[in-house]
C-alpha cells in the first residue's frame, strides 16, 4: 500500500506543479460534462415548440341539412376548433388538392382532409356503421423528417379523439334536443301521454342503435372465430410445408436424375431412326438403277415400303411417348417435327412403284434427314430443367411465405377487435341512456294524472349542450403521473450523463499515461503499479462525475427527486467505467482503446437510454445485460426520478460486478499479453506516424 500512495502522491506533484499540465487536468474534468449539458439542453423540450409544425386541414364536407331547416358543419367546426389552437402549426389551404399538393412537396408535414361523409355520419349512425368509406383521410410525409413524422400522428390522434367527443356531444345533443322539445310542447299544452309516446320512440331509436351495435360485434365474432381457425390451419400447414420441402428435394434431385437419362433414351431413338433412314435411302437408290429386271424391281419395292414402316412405327412410337395435349412449346414442336415426318414416309411409301417418281424420293429421304429431333429434344430438356430450377426455390420458400401470412392475420385480428371495443363502449351509452328514459317513462306513469305534466316538464326540461358535454365526457381519461420530471431533457438526463462519464474515462486513456516509470519504483509489482496509476484516474474520474452531475441539478434545472443519489450513482458508474477503462487499455494498448470505443458504439444504441429495449432489434435485447450502461441509466434514475425499493441499490452491486472484471483484466488477464504489448508499441514508434 505505501508503493501505491507513493506513487499516487508523485502523480499529484508532478501535476500540480505544472501549470500546464493542470490547465489541463482542469480542462478534461469539464469536457465530459459539456458533452452531457449541450445534448441534454438540447432535448430540453422539443414538444413544447410543436407551433412550427405545419399540418394542413382541408375539407370537402358539405355537411347536411337538418329537419328544421339548420345547416351544420361538423368539418368546419372542427376546423375552427383547430384555429385557436398554437400547439401545432395547422394550416388551412383553399381546397383538398392543395393540401395534399403541400405534403407531397413538403411545405407541410402532413394533412388531414374531412371527407363528404364526416357530419352525415355523425347524424346517422345507423349509415355510419355500414360506411366502408372512413371520412378522414390522413396524409404524412415521412421522408422530411422522422421525428416530427411522430409528432403529426400524434396530432392526428389528438384530432381523432376530440372528433370522437364532437361526435358524442352531437349524438347526446340530438337526443335532449327531442327532450326539450318534448318539454316545451307538454308547456304547450300536449297531453301527457303524447310526451310519453315521444319518449318511447326515442328510447327505441336507443334500442335500435344498441341492436345495431350487438349485430355488429356479433358478425365480428364469427370474424374473430374465422380468423382463429385460418391461424391454425395455417400452422398445420406450415407444419406440413416444412415436412414436404424437405422430402421435395430429394424428388427434385431424382427428377433431374431422370432429366438425364431421358435426354440419353431420347439420343438413342433418334440415332435408331437416322439409321433406319439411311438404310430406306440405300434401298431407293437402288430403285434407280434402270438395269433392274421386274422380278428385281419387285423385290426391292417391297423391302423399301417394309423398311419405311418400320421407320414410321418407331417415330409414331417416338411420337405416342408425348402427351398429345401438352401446353409445352418444347413437347409441341417435336410433336409437329415427328408428325411431318410420318406424313414424309407416306407420301415415300406410296410413290415407290412408281418408276418416274422413284429417282426424286432419295432428294425427299434427305430433305427428311436434314428434320433433326436434337435442337427439339434439347429444348424440351432445357425447359424440364428450368422448371425444376423455378420449384427448388419454391419448396423451400413456401413455408416462409406461409409464415408471412400469420401476422396479417393477427393484425386483422387485432383491427375488429378494437373496432368492437370502441363500439361496446358506444353502445353502453345508449344503453345507459336509452335506461334512463324508461326510468322517466315509469316514474311519470305512477304519478297522478295531475302530477304527470309538471313531473314531466322537470325531468325532461335543460340544457341540451350541457347534458351532451356531460355524457360525452364520460370517455375521458384522467393522467396520473407515477414517476414525473421536469422535462424531456431531464428525461433524457440519465443517459447523457452516464455516456459522457464514459467519454471522460476514455479522454483520460488518451491524454494520461496509463504506465508508470519503473526505473523511479525498483521492484514494484504489476498490481501495486496497476493501483498507483489508477488513483490519479480515479480522482480524476470523480471530479469528472461530480461537474457531470451539479450542471444537470443548478444549471439545467433537471430537479432530481434524491440529489445526493443521483451523485452517488454517477460516482460508482465513474469509478466502475474508469476502472474498466484504464485495464482495458493498459493490458491490450491501442487494441484496448479501439475496444473501449466499440463497447460505447454498442452501448449507445443498445442500452436502452433512450429508446425501450423491447422495440430495439433483438439482437440488443441479447446483449445488453453484459454492458454496464443499462445499470448505471437505471441507478441515475432511481435518484432522479424517485426510488422504489431495493432497486437502486440493485443497480449498484450489478454495476460494480464490471468493476471485477475490471480487476480480473488488469491483474491476472493482462499478465500473459505484457511482453506482445511491449513488442507492438515498440513496432508502432518505429513508424514516427502512429
Amino acid at each position: 500500500m505505501k508503493t501505491v500512495l507513493s506513487i499516487f502522491r508523485d502523480d499529484i506533484r508532478a501535476v500540480s506543479r505544472r501549470f500546464f499540465a493542470l490547465a489541463i487536468i482542469v480542462a478534461i474534468s469539464f469536457l465530459p460534462a459539456l458533452y452531457a449539458w449541450v445534448n441534454i439542453y438540447a432535448n430540453g423540450n422539443p414538444y413544447a415548440n410543436t407551433g412550427g409544425i405545419k399540418i394542413a386541414v382541408a375539407s370537402v364536407d358539405p355537411g347536411i341539412d337538418l329537419g328544421d331547416g339548420t345547416h351544420v358543419n361538423m368539418a368546419d367546426e372542427v376546423a375552427e376548433d383547430l384555429r385557436k389552437s398554437d400547439k401545432i402549426g395547422w394550416q388551412f389551404p383553399e381546397s383538398a388538392e392543395e393540401a395534399i399538393d403541400g405534403v407531397e412537396s413538403g411545405e407541410y408535414y402532413a394533412a388531414v382532409v374531412f371527407e363528404k361523409n364526416f357530419t352525415y355520419n355523425m347524424y346517422n349512425f345507423e349509415q355510419a356503421l355500414l360506411d366502408r368509406k372512413a371520412p378522414i383521410t390522413y396524409y404524412e410525409n415521412a421522408k422530411k423528417n422522422a421525428v416530427a413524422s411522430k409528432i403529426t400522428e400524434t396530432a392526428a390522434q389528438n384530432v381523432q379523439e376530440s372528433i370522437k367527443t364532437k361526435y358524442l356531444e352531437t349524438v347526446f345533443g340530438v337526443i335532449f334536443d327531442e327532450t326539450n322539445d318534448a318539454a316545451d310542447k307538454i308547456r304547450a299544452g300536449s297531453t301527457a301521454d303524447s310526451v310519453i309516446a315521444q319518449l318511447r320512440d326515442l328510447r327505441d331509436t336507443l334500442r335500435a342503435y344498441d341492436t345495431a351495435i350487438s349485430a355488429f360485434t356479433d358478425k365480428s365474432g364469427s370474424v374473430h372465430s374465422g380468423i382463429s381457425t385460418a391461424r391454425k390451419k395455417l400452422a398445420n400447414t406450415r407444419k406440413s410445408a416444412n415436412e414436404s420441402a424437405s422430402s421435395a428435394g430429394s424428388d427434385l434431385a431424382k427428377a433431374r436424375s431422370s432429366l438425364v437419362v431421358l435426354q440419353k433414351a431420347l439420343e438413342e431413338r433418334e440415332k435408331k431412326i437416322e439409321k433406319e433412314r439411311k438404310t430406306l435411302e440405300n434401298t431407293v437408290n437402288k430403285l434407280n438403277d434402270s438395269a433392274l429386271t421386274p422380278a428385281e424391281r419387285a423385290a426391292l419395292e417391297k423391302q423399301a415400303r417394309d423398311q419405311a414402316n418400320v421407320l414410321k412405327s418407331d417415330i409414331e412410337g417416338l411420337l405416342a411417348s408425348f402427351p398429345a395435349d401438352s401446353d409445352s412449346a418444347a413437347v409441341k414442336a417435336i410433336s409437329a417435327v415427328l408428325t411431318s415426318m410420318i406424313s414424309d414416309l407416306d407420301a415415300i411409301s406410296a410413290s415407290l412403284s412408281d418408276p418416274v417418281v422413284t429417282s426424286a424420293l432419295s432428294e425427299e429421304l434427305k430433305k427428311l434427314s436434314q428434320v433433326s429431333l436434337a435442337e427439339s429434344v434439347a429444348s424440351l430438356i432445357t425447359t424440364m430443367d428450368r422448371t425444376l430450377d423455378l420449384m427448388e426455390p419454391l419448396m423451400k420458400s413456401m413455408s416462409s411465405m406461409l409464415g408471412d401470412i400469420d401476422p396479417v392475420l393477427k393484425s386483422a385480428d387485432g383491427t375488429v377487435s378494437d373496432l368492437d371495443e370502441s363500439l361496446l363502449q358506444m353502445q353502453k351509452l345508449f344503453r345507459g341512456t336509452a335506461d334512463k328514459v324508461d326510468d322517466i317513462i315509469a316514474k311519470v306513469e305512477a304519478a297522478s294524472g295531475n302530477d304527470k305534466l309538471a313531473l314531466l316538464v322537470k325531468l325532461l326540461g335543460g340544457d341540451p349542450e350541457e347534458y351532451a358535454k356531460f355524457f360525452s365526457s364520460l370517455v375521458d381519461v384522467e393522467v396520473e403521473e407515477v414517476y414525473s420530471v421536469a422535462s424531456y431533457g431531464a428525461a433524457m438526463a440519465p443517459f447523457y450523463s452516464v455516456l459522457a462519464i464514459w467519454v471522460g474515462g476514455v479522454i483520460l486513456v488518451s491524454i494520461l499515461k496509463t504506465h508508470i516509470d519503473r526505473k523511479k519504483y525498483p521492484g514494484v509489482t504489476e498490481a501495486q503499479a496497476f493501483f498507483g496509476r489508477f488513483l490519479l484516474f480515479f480522482l480524476i474520474g470523480q471530479a469528472q462525475a461530480a461537474v457531470i452531475v451539479a450542471g444537470d441539478i443548478f444549471l439545467l434545472h433537471c430537479e432530481p427527486v434524491h440529489p445526493w443519489l443521483m451523485w452517488i450513482a454517477a460516482a460508482v458508474s465513474s469509478f466502475v467505467f474508469v476502472m474498466l477503462i484504464y485495464a482495458l487499455t493498459l493490458s491490450f494498448g491501442d487494441i484496448g482503446k479501439a475496444m473501449v470505443v466499440v463497447v460505447m458504439v454498442l452501448q449507445i444504441a443498445g442500452s436502452s437510454g433512450s429508446y425501450p429495449i423491447e422495440i430495439l432489434p433483438v439482437v440488443f435485447g441479447k446483449i445488453y445485460k453484459f454492458f454496464p450502461f443499462p445499470y448505471a441509466i437505471n441507478a441515475m434514475r432511481e435518484g432522479l426520478c424517485g426510488t422504489y425499493g431495493n432497486d437502486f441499490i440493485g443497480y449498484l452491486a450489478e454495476l460494480l460486478l464490471f468493476a471485477v472484471l475490471a480487476l480480473a483484466i488488469g491483474l491476472f488477464v493482462r499478465k500473459p499479453f505484457i511482453a506482445m504489448n511491449d513488442f507492438v508499441t515498440e513496432k508502432i514508434e518505429e513508424t514516427e506516424v502512429l
